[in-house]
């Protein structure tokens, strides 16, 4: 049970959560203001499953006085504490036009992707703890981690083929666009004498 709520709320629910909020804020689908709703609750019911998955291993870690996992053990906290501190990070949001939104951003996006290091590390360190089970846990969260891996992949893809289109027509475009073009022109043979040179503004349009 501490495997499956761990694998399930933190190494599945946190990432979903990142891949909504990096590929459907803005690039290569925009869903606003739906993407922030799932985002938000992606993260608040796998902090929750996640939470009570630790809960239990330290449960399990008192009871067997005789197995000891310091690894695993400090890695599970400080997966706890990070996303805790992720949770209330939401509460205390600045607006865009807060002067500070810049700094949470950063530390937001720099804590979560510590977290996705994290996560995967612990969750195949306790993996190998279920001798001799072992195998079907790794390959079934192999599974979830190549799953999601692929879907990363098509969205990287299609936010990069989004981006170059748009750079593509945009510049088409400006080089389409209508020109003026200032012509200085003298008067022939001085007819007129004193008179300054003439600036005469060209319509250039081309068809697109």
């Amino acid at each position: 049970i501490h495997g499956i709520l761990n694998i399930i709320g933190w190494g599945t629910l946190l990432p979903i959560g990142v891949i909504v909020a990096r590929y459907f804020k803005q690039f290569p689908i925009k869903l606003d203001p739906c993407w922030y709703y799932f985002h938000y609750s992606c993260q608040v019911v796998g902090y929750i499953l996640g939470t009570a998955g630790w809960g239990l291993g330290l449960f399990l870690g008192h009871e067997s006085k005789y197995y000891t996992f310091h690894s695993h053990r400090v890695l599970g906290i400080c997966i706890f504490g990070f996303t805790t501190l992720q949770i209330l990070a939401f509460q205390f949001k600045p607006t865009q036009e807060d002067e500070y939104r810049k700094h949470w951003n950063v530390y937001h996006h720099f804590l979560g992707y510590a977290l996705l290091v994290m996560i995967p590390v612990n969750i195949y360190k306790g993996i190998k703890l279920l001798k001799p089970d072992n195998i079907t846990w790794k390959w079934t969260y192999n599974g979830i981690l190549v799953l999601l891996g692929v879907v990363v992949l098509a969205f990287e893809i299609a936010t990069w083929a989004v981006f170059l289109y748009k750079k593509c027509c945009k510049k088409t475009v400006e080089e389409s666009s209508p020109r003026r073009v200032e012509i200085e022109e003298d008067n022939k043979g001085q007819t007129n004498e004193g008179s300054s040179p003439r600036r005469i503004e060209v319509q250039e349009c081309f068809d697109s």
